[in-house]
């Protein structure tokens, strides 16, 4: 199986669906952005673009949870940031190699 192959893979597919709320906070973490330029720059990135069915309730959900707030400009929802939102990317970002390090022990171990 090529790379390509894998990256088209269903799976891999829900893998990064099971992501996207820390791709937001990413994303987010450096600029505000509003839905489809977050849709379009993960495509871009990933090869995936993830449905308005997938993203606008992850974006509700961090809203939710005071990660991220939205205001209106010219008639468009522009995500922001939280400082609550920053804290979190932060510790994400430390602890990255680690856990992606502990996902891999776990996966072949089982």
């Amino acid at each position: 199986m090529s790379k390509s192959d894998i990256l088209r893979n269903e799976m891999a597919r829900d893998f990064r669906k099971g992501l996207l709320k820390f791709f937001i906070l990413k994303m987010l973490d450096k600029e505000d952005m509003h839905g489809y330029a977050m849709m379009n720059r993960i495509e871009e990135v990933c090869g995936w673009k993830p449905s308005s069915g997938s993203l606008y309730p992850a974006l509700l959900n961090l809203s939710t949870q005071g990660l991220i707030k939205v205001k209106v400009v010219a008639m468009r929802k522009v995500y922001i940031i939280t400082p609550k939102g920053k804290q979190l990317v932060a510790g994400l970002d430390q602890n990255l190699e680690p856990g992606l390090d502990e996902i891999s022990r776990i996966f072949k171990e089982l």
